[in-house]
């Protein structure tokens, strides 16, 4: 049966899964009815065979008491005899031989006759040879329920294989509908393609024939409008005015294209020229050398204020230095920046338009960079102010001992201190030796705390007008930047 199982799925492995599980389980069920239509007919003729032991048995149950019935009658008759015989006859009769007959006939069931024994023994092998017959069976029962279990098993195992086979054949059958879907999609794109092709072929096949056409016309309208000119009869000058205007308008036209053409390549170099490049460095280096001045100019001030401070505090100074305080409160005025370059001249007809454009770009770059100049020299021009004041916060530093006031001037200078950590400290010094009573003045005449209170009203006074001062300039140069 497995043999002729595989034979059914060797020989169709083209059939669908359901109809071989189908084919499979209508064989089964077959063998199955084979299987039980063969055990119903052995058990018939196990039960034929004992019918007839059954029968035979009855039947030679029937002969045995027909037999002592006529054993029974012959052994009355023969006592009827034995009456009538003698007494020797009687001694002679052997008694034995008639015991044993008679316990063979009292066993039940037992036949003497030669085809009875025959008939039992027959039927003894036949029931044996059915008992074989039986066990065989049994056997191939036990056989055939392995070979159905194995063959379920397989079954199922196939029923797995199936299912995985029937979702694979869905997932080819899915990837195949989308690559028709994709195909079909090309194909109708390609087919959109070939045809708006085929029309741009037909629309560029009728322009040329129209464009033709269109010469041919310009061409009759020439010759007509030479054969008007001629016969009108201009004169020379005005023809070759209308050349001239022809050939002009010609020229126009084309350098208008090609100035447009030379605008938008300029236009797209300078967005990643060089010049580019260093036009964003420049105003960078604007905005740096900007936010330098304005320190500049707010260190100007405090120095300014400091010097104003010391200028009150002290009053023998150097003449220079006094000078560059002089300077330093009446600043010389800068100069002005340079007038930026006349606008260029308009452009004549003759003159190319791309060399006009290269003209205005190098002007503005020039301009550009004359700005920038102008304001690096007047960030950079050293101002008298600021080098006063740096100049007087050096001596400061340096230690310079200031006279204080009433004392003569052939005294011998003192010896010079070490040089204090700050200017601050040096201002509190020489308010402190200011404080100090000199070495000229009378003992008797004690220090009044007056001038300090006075010196330090002037000194506010004089800062305030320096910070707005400041203030204000600071303002004037923003408003003139801007």
């Amino acid at each position: 049966f497995t043999r002729h199982v595989e034979r059914i799925f060797r020989e169709s492995p083209r059939l669908p899964a359901r109809l071989a599980q189908k084919l499979y389980y209508l064989r089964l069920n077959k063998f199955e009815r084979e299987l039980s239509h063969m055990v119903l007919q052995e058990v018939s003729s196990m039960q034929e065979n004992l019918e007839v032991e059954k029968t035979c048995r009855q039947t030679v149950e029937a002969f045995a008491t027909k037999l002592n019935r006529q054993n029974r009658s012959l052994k009355r008759k023969s006592m009827l005899y034995m009456a009538h015989l003698g007494a020797d006859v009687i001694a002679n009769i052997n008694l034995d031989d008639e015991d044993e007959e008679d316990q063979k006939e009292e066993e039940p069931g037992t036949c003497s006759s030669s085809h009875c024994q025959r008939v039992i023994t027959e039927l003894k092998d036949k029931f044996e040879l059915v008992l074989e017959e039986k066990k065989n069976l049994i056997i191939n029962l036990e056989a055939t329920k392995d070979q159905l279990r194995q063959t379920r098993e397989e079954l199922l195992r196939e029923k797995h294989d199936n299912t995985v086979l029937i979702a694979e054949t869905l997932q080819q059958k899915k990837l195949l509908g989308k690559y028709n879907r994709v195909s079909h999609y090309a194909v109708v794109e390609y087919e959109e393609l070939q045809a708006d092709l085929v029309l741009e072929k037909d629309l560029r096949a009728e322009a040329e024939k129209f464009a033709q056409e269109m010469l041919v016309e310009q061409k009759k309208l020439k010759r007509q409008s030479q054969a008007v000119l001629q016969s009108v009869c201009p004169s020379e000058a005005l023809q070759n005015a209308l050349r001239e205007i022809t050939t002009l308008t010609h020229t126009l036209e084309t350098e208008r294209l090609e100035h447009q053409k030379q605008v938008k390549y300029l236009e797209t170099e300078l967005q990643g020229s060089e010049m580019q490049k260093q036009l964003a460095a420049l105003e960078r280096n604007i905005l740096v050398l900007e936010e330098e001045r304005r320190e500049c100019l707010e260190k100007c001030s405090r120095a300014e204020t400091e010097a104003k401070d010391l200028r009150f505090t002290g009053t023998h100074i150097n003449p220079h230095t006094s000078k560059k305080l002089q300077q330093v409160s009446n600043p010389v005025p800068t100069p002005p920046p340079p007038p930026p370059p006349p606008p260029p001249p308009p452009p004549s007809l003759s003159v190319n338009p791309l060399s006009i454009c290269v003209c205005v770009c190098v002007c503005v770059c020039v301009c550009v960079c004359v700005c920038v100049c102008v304001c690096v020299c007047v960030c950079l021009v050293p101002d008298v102010r600021q080098q006063a004041v740096t100049e007087m916060m050096e001596r400061i530093k340096k230690g310079i001992q200031l006279r204080p006031v009433g004392q003569t001037g052939n005294r011998t200078k003192p010896a010079q201190k070490p040089p204090p950590e700050s200017a601050i400290q040096e201002l509190r010094g020489i308010l402190s030796s200011v404080k100090r009573p000199s070495p000229c003045s009378s003992p008797g005449r004690p220090s009044s705390p007056e001038p300090v209170s006075e010196l330090q009203r002037v000194l506010q006074k004089r800062r305030g007008a320096a910070e707005t001062a400041h203030n204000s300039e600071l303002h004037t140069l923003e408003l003139h930047t801007l």
